[in-house]
């Protein structure tokens, strides 16, 4: 199908982003400036006079995009200004300006924890009572590629506020890495769920922003450091998605580490082997998860045929997933071996919030990410300060 901008660049879906100082925020803006049918018009701060995007990105495209006040967003004719507003913002901003957007007609993407999970699960996983129970219970939870069509999406730019927008949240960065391995086998009944165990392991980048005397170079250098044990957000998140995308329920021991480097996750999960259930159930559980889709490259871990497929380096500025596995099959019940590795920043945020614009302007979710917009060098070695919303 031909969408109705293609052939009209000179038409443009008109986009903001709150929180663009941030990492992932960084990212978004980079993605969305090269983006064939999107305009980004602005972005949002508290204090505008301290942050311009040309002076972060160092791109010329970035040049005519004004920062705001964060009053903008009070305007009411916000909705025929902008189709979708991105939210790279703490779960607690988001809580708090996600539902005023909808309201309005405005579509929003958060890319926070603040509308993952129900609402009895915030006070022990994200330290407050949840105030926007309808929203919450309106939004779609979009992980690409599983959630399929966008089911009330409000595509159109918007020429009028009487009918709300569609709220989007992007799942997190581990969750991601974790059930684009795990999702295709257990839809399939190839592994035994009862059995997973999943060591999650992230570049700096995942473990918050704000100055830590633990995430001084000094200190993380060298080290490869669990942290959140038992406690990480993502964990329950992780376990509401199976339940809804594969219809099991599972426990299995999940582990976060720090690692010493900038970006980047890698996630290993074991389990046993369904009865019966071979290596080739395996790789044909990914075939059919993934066969129309185009950002995950899988395979047999064979060093001889594919060694560069459990490379970090391979897929940080990408955002591709890259996923490898292997079974023992002299062991009984046979034992699974599993990794997956993403871009913390790329997949784990900005470009998954990418893909689901697609969706909501009713694109192929690869649109404009293929080939992925050029990330300058700096971009790449320098984005040291921690996502701050995961």
């Amino acid at each position: 199908m031909t969408h109705k901008y293609e052939t009209a660049r000179s038409s443009y879906y008109s986009v903001g982003i709150v929180g663009a100082r941030g990492y992932s925020g960084l990212e978004l803006a980079r993605l969305l400036l090269a983006h064939p049918f999107v305009k980004l018009t602005a972005c949002f701060a508290v204090d505008p006079a301290r942050f311009s995007l040309a002076s972060e990105l160092f791109e010329e495209s970035a040049n005519g995009v004004p920062t705001l006040d964060m009053s903008a967003l009070d305007s009411p004719s916000l909705a025929q200004q902008f189709h979708t507003i991105f939210l790279a913002t703490p779960a607690e901003i988001s809580l708090e300006l996600a539902p005023k957007l909808v309201k309005k007609g405005v579509n929003v993407i958060d890319l926070s924890g603040a509308f993952r999970l129900p609402a009895n699960f915030y006070p022990q996983w994200y330290g407050f009572t949840h105030t926007a129970t309808d929203s919450l219970a309106a939004a779609e939870y979009g992980l690409v590629p599983f959630c399929g069509p966008m089911k009330n999406r409000k595509s159109e730019r918007s020429d009028s506020s009487k009918s709300p927008g569609t709220l989007v949240a992007n799942p997190g960065c581990f969750v991601t890495s974790v059930l684009l391995a795990i999702l295709p086998l257990l839809k399939k009944g190839v592994i035994d769920p009862a059995s997973l165990v999943i060591d999650s392991k992230s570049g700096t980048t995942g473990a918050g922003k704000k100055a830590s005397a633990a995430l001084l170079f000094s200190e993380v250098s060298g080290e490869c450091l669990p942290y959140k044990i038992g406690a990480h957000q993502h964990f329950p998140e992780i376990l509401e998605a199976v339940k809804e995308y594969a219809g099991v329920q599972i426990d299995p021991h999940f582990s976060t580490s720090l690692l010493a480097t900038p970006r980047g996750i890698i996630s290993g999960v074991y389990a046993r082997m369904a009865p019966g259930k071979t290596l080739e159930d395996v790789k044909s559980a990914f075939d059919h998860a993934y066969a129309t889709y185009p950002l995950v490259r899988h395979g047999e871990i064979d060093p001889s045929k594919n060694p560069r497929l459990l490379s970090l380096k391979q897929v940080v500025g990408s955002n591709r997933v890259h996923i490898g596995y292997n079974v023992d099959a002299s062991s009984k019940p046979s034992k699974l071996y599993l990794y997956s590795l993403l871009d913390n920043l790329l997949k784990g945020a900005a470009s998954q919030a990418v893909e689901n614009l697609n969706r909501l302007i009713d694109q192929p979710v690869e649109t404009g990410l293929i080939p992925l917009p050029r990330m300058s060098s700096a971009a790449l070695t320098q984005n040291l300060n921690p996502l701050e919303n995961e």
